[in-house]
């Protein structure tokens, strides 16, 4: 019996998928080779194809097998045809070998001959009416199609998109952009026709859409009202801040169809509103916080309005507790200045620091273009609820933010630094950070971080009180430490802070599959009691470690495990975080 079941399992699970191709007089694609490719590389190549060779998990059943099919087959000669046109190759030829080398399956190996590419001799721009007083020689240099480049019908579509802007962001609304190209013994002479129209203002703003948030309001957060200079930008910009006030599901701006090729141009505004009132809740793990939740009610149209917001938050954590509410007023000053006021009590539970406070504050955030924003706040709380340690505090943030993702960003760069004045115990505070991500090779990224600051006080580190002070360790800090375990110990072991703090990190991510991925990182820092210790050199504390990561579509998930390199005793050699995000 033991024996039959056995044998059952290995024809079930192991024998060959081709079996069942047979019976199915289909055929099954086995391999697919590509040879004489040097412009476009074999990975490139055969995303453009259907016709693909099956996986090794074939076997297994419930798994799709490809099969062959001629017709499909002569499509994707087609788009590798069209992709070798596209980069300049027009006399690229590809020959194609099906070899059926046994029933049922075949050996598919294409053939590429690229032959030479079309290259640029010569780009011209030619405007009319000639006497508009545009700039050619700023429009020629924002092209990506020059001279002894390949020509690329890529390069020619951004051409023409970037001139369009340009022009449109002068003014000229209607501007038309036109390419003609003529192609000589592999030799390309490249014409763009341009025909600015006229210069155009804004005319009337036709907002719909709206039910509770009031025309007002919406005109309010537009970077331009009826009578300026058109600029296209500033439809973009619009639409960014509309956005930002998170009144609004879906925000767009354009013009009319009915709209006449004439100054001024009408604009409309269609947009479409969230929900007046939102509850929110949430949950998470890590090995820091332990268990952490969330519980938030929003009401986005507070005493009218459509976007004023008032929002009732609090959480809880192993490491802090935190219930606040927070009224916030957008388009207060124009439609790039907001006004936010909260009130809180909250309880930072970490033995080194243990502290409660009360109290509130009032911000002021400018946004500046679509990626930067300052934030001035005054903040006055209560420490341990005893009414001589009532302190007020003085900020400027500036944040420059240009990822292209939130959570999981494959480029761009986060910059913020801060300025904190205190009159409770007389200390100035500086801190600063840098995040740069940039996309490599095998689906690669790799990321880079800088982070440090520094307290100015004419005071000892010790009156300086322990939840300004600096820490480092962690999850999201030099990893090969635990949470704040990182620079100097108080006469009970417990970590104390330092005045100066530096960190860097460096980190490369690569997507193994689908929803997985793993990185190799190296950490750097270290927390000193004095002012400018930490950024000594010879002081830096390192450590280095592999960690997987869950790529889910809501936020990714991951296990890093990190190796002191310097010496520590009070530190095992081996840390092992869990975390939801990225470590930076």
């Amino acid at each position: 019996m033991i024996l039959l079941r056995t044998v059952f399992i290995v024809v079930f699970f192991v024998t060959p998928r081709a079996l069942f191709a047979q019976a199915a007089d289909s055929v099954t694609v086995d391999g697919v080779a590509i040879e004489g490719n040097r412009a476009i590389s074999d990975k490139d190549l055969k995303l453009l194809m259907f016709t693909r060779a099956n996986p090794w998990y074939e076997i297994f059943p419930g798994i799709d097998v490809r099969q062959f099919d001629p017709a499909v087959f002569r499509s994707d000669v087609e788009r590798i045809l069209a992709r070798y046109r596209d980069q300049g190759y027009f006399d690229a030829v590809v020959d194609t070998v099906v070899d059926r080398y046994r029933p049922g399956f075949v050996r598919i190996r294409i053939r590429i001959q690229e032959g030479k590419p079309v290259v640029v001799s010569n780009v011209r721009l030619e405007v009319h009416p000639a006497d508009t007083g545009q700039d050619s020689a700023r429009l020629m240099d924002a092209l990506v199609t020059r001279p002894a480049r390949p020509l690329t019908r890529m390069g020619r579509e951004s051409d023409l998109e970037k001139i369009a802007e340009m022009l449109q962001n002068d003014g000229h609304a209607f501007a038309e952009v036109a390419a003609g190209v003529a192609v000589r013994d592999r030799r390309a002479d490249v014409t763009y026709r341009v025909t600015p129209g006229p210069e155009c203002r804004f005319g009337k703003i036709l907002i719909s859409g709206n039910r509770t948030v009031s025309d007002d309001l919406i005109l309010r957060g537009l970077t331009f009202r009826a009578g300026d200079a058109y600029r296209r930008m500033d439809l973009s910009n619009s639409r960014l801040q509309l956005y930002r006030s998170e009144a609004f599901r879906s925000v767009s701006l354009g013009m009319p169809d009915t709209v006449a090729r004439t100054s001024p141009v009408d604009v409309s505004v269609l947009v479409r509103e969230r929900p007046a009132r939102s509850l929110k809740l949430g949950a998470g793990f890590d090995t820091e916080e332990q268990l952490r939740g969330l519980l938030a009610w929003r009401h986005r149209s507070f005493l009218g309005g459509g976007a004023r917001q008032l929002t009732v938050e609090s959480s809880a954590s192993a490491l802090e507790a935190r219930a606040e509410i927070t009224a916030r007023q957008p388009y207060i000053l124009g439609s790039r200045t907001w006004l936010e006021m909260t009130g809180f009590v909250e309880q930072e539970r970490p033995e080194e620091i243990r502290v409660k406070r009360a109290g509130a504050s009032a911000a002021l955030e400018r946004t500046f273009r679509a990626t930067g924003r300052v934030v001035f706040q005054v903040r006055t709380e209560v420490v341990d609820f005893e009414l001589d340690s009532t302190r007020t505090t003085l900020s400027v943030e500036y944040l420059e933010d240009r990822r292209d993702d939130f959570f999981d960003p494959t480029r761009g760069l986060l910059a913020e630094l801060a300025v904190k004045a205190s009159g409770y115990r007389d200390f100035f505070k500086v801190s600063g950070e840098c995040r740069w991500y940039r996309r490599m090779f095998l689906k690669s990224v790799l990321a880079l971080r800088v982070t440090g600051g520094l307290i100015l006080s004419r005071r000892h580190v010790a009156s300086i009180p322990n939840f300004e002070r600096f820490f480092a360790g962690g999850a999201s800090s030099v990893r090969g430490w635990k949470l704040n375990r990182l620079g100097p110990r108080d006469p009970s072991d417990l970590p104390a802070g330092g005045l100066s703090h530096l960190e860097g990190s460096a980190e490369v991510r690569t997507r193994l599959f689908s929803g997985l991925g793993m990185a190799v990182f190296a950490d750097a820092g270290n927390v000193v009691a004095d002012r400018f210790g930490a950024f000594d050199p010879g002081r830096l504390r390192l450590a280095a470690g592999v960690g997987l990561r869950y790529l889910n579509p809501i936020c990714p998930a991951r296990l890093d495990v990190a190796f002191r390199l310097s010496d520590d005793p009070s530190q095992p050699g081996r840390q092992v975080h869990f975390s939801l995000g990225q470590a930076f």
